[in-house]
C-alpha cells in the first residue's frame, strides 16, 4: 500500500504493493522472512515458484498472521496436477489494515474507512533431474478508501538440486510487471521488484539444514526497510550494507513429524532498533509438527523490543483422506 505526504506530481513514482514481501506463511516467517530454497511446503511457491513439486501435491493450506496495531493477513493455497507435465499452485494473500477515521480538508470527521491489499497468484513448475524452474502470475490490488490501484506482475525461479548432496541453489526474480491502474491520475507506481539468490545445505546424517538468502541484488537503493529522506545511506558501513541484504535460517529436524525453525534478518533488526536497543528484533523462530492427517505450524517474528508478529498455519494432504 502506498502513502504519500507530499503533493503528487505528474509521473512521480512511488513504491506500491510492498505488502507482497510480508512473510504471511509460517515456514517463511520462521526462517527470517526471505527464502527461496526451503521446499516441501504448499505455500512456499509464493516465495519462489521453483519450489512447486510433487511433495506438496493436492495439499490445501491456510495461514493467519497478526501484526501489532490490529493489522491482519491471511494466506490460502492449493497445489495440483493439471495441464502439461508440471505442478500447479493457486494462492491468495490478503492483508487487512483495519479501520481508520476519515476527515475532510477542514478537519471535520466524515466517518470510517478501510484499507486492504491482496495478491491472487497462479504458479506453475516443472523440472529435470537436477533443475526445477517455475513462474508465478500475480494480480496485485490495493484499496484505500475510494482509491484503488492494480498491477500484473510475474515471478521467475530456477533451483538446482545437487545429485549427491542435500544441497539446493536458487535464483528468483520477483514482481516484474506493470501497473493496470493507479490511485490518482498521472501517477506512476513502482513495482516492488527484487532479485534474490539463495542456498540451503544439510550435512549428511546431521539433523540440521542451513539456509542463506540474499535479497534485492538488482542495484536498487534498499539499505532501508522504511523510506526516510532524513537518513543518509553513506552513514551505513560496508559490512552493515552487505548484511542488510542477507537473511539466515536453520531448520532442526529431530524427526519426520517435527521441525524447528530459526531465522535472522539483519535489515529488520537495524531498521526497528530504538534508543532502548533492538532486543530480539530481527530474530524469528517457529515449528511445524504433523498430527494424524494435519500439519500444524507456528512462527513468530520479532521487530523490536515490545512487538512482533505471529503466524499460525494448518495444511493437510487430500490424498491421505481418500479411502479408495
Amino acid at each position: 500500500m502506498a502513502f504519500c505526504t507530499q503533493p503528487i506530481l505528474g509521473q512521480t513514482s512511488i513504491s506500491a504493493f510492498n505488502f507482497i514481501d510480508n512473510p504471511a506463511q509460517a515456514k517463511l516467517a520462521a526462517l527470517g522472512g526471505v527464502n527461496i530454497t526451503a521446499g516441501k511446503d504448499p505455500l512456499m511457491f509464493l516465495s519462489n515458484p521453483a519450489l512447486l513439486d510433487s511433495t506438496v501435491l493436492h495439499t490445501p493450506a491456510f495461514h493467519y498472521l497478526n501484526f501489532p496495531g490490529g493489522v491482519q493477513a491471511a494466506t490460502v493455497g492449493y497445489t495440483f496436477e493439471g495441464l502439461f507435465r508440471g505442478v500447479w499452485g493457486v494462492g491468495l494473500q490478503y492483508m487487512d489494515y483495519g479501520r481508520f477515521e476519515g476527515f475532510d480538508p477542514i478537519g471535520m470527521p466524515i466517518g470510517e474507512f478501510g484499507a486492504s491489499e491482496f495478491a491472487l497468484v497462479l504458479g506453475y513448475s516443472e523440472g529435470t533431474e537436477v533443475f526445477r524452474y517455475g513462474a508465478n502470475l500475480k494480480l496485485l490490488g490495493s484499496v484505500l478508501e475510494s482509491y484503488q490501484a492494480y498491477a500484473l506482475v510475474f515471478d521467475f525461479g530456477v533451483n538446482y538440486y545437487h545429485p549427491d548432496l542435500d544441497l539446493v541453489l536458487g535464483i528468483n526474480a520477483r514482481n516484474i510487471g506493470f501497473g493496470l491502474s493507479t490511485y490518482l491520475n498521472n501517477q506512476s507506481l513502482q513495482m516492488p521488484s527484487d532479485l534474490r539468490l539463495g542456498g540451503s545445505f544439510k550435512p549428511e546424517h546431521a539433523p540440521f539444514r542451513f539456509h542463506l538468502s540474499l535479497r534485492n541484488l538488482q542495484g536498487r537503493e534498499v539499505d532501508f526497510y522504511m523510506t526516510n529522506p532524513s537518513r543518509n545511506r553513506m552513514d551505513i558501513g560496508v559490512a552493515d550494507k552487505l548484511f542488510r541484504r542477507a537473511v539466515f535460517g536453520v531448520e532442526i529436524l529431530p524427526s519426520e513429524h517435527l521441525s524447528l525453525r530459526l531465522g535472522y534478518n539483519h535489515l529488520i533488526r537495524k531498521e526497528f532498533e530504538t534508543a532502548a536497543g533492538a532486543g530480539a528484533g530481527g530474530f524469528s523462530g517457529g515449528f511445524a509438527f504433523k498430527v494424524k492427517k494435519f500439519e500444524l505450524s507456528y512462527a513468530r517474528m520479532f521487530y523490536n523490543i515490545p512487538g512482533g508478529s505471529n503466524v499460525f498455519g494448518v495444511s493437510t494432504a487430500i490424498n491421505e483422506w481418500r479411502t479408495f
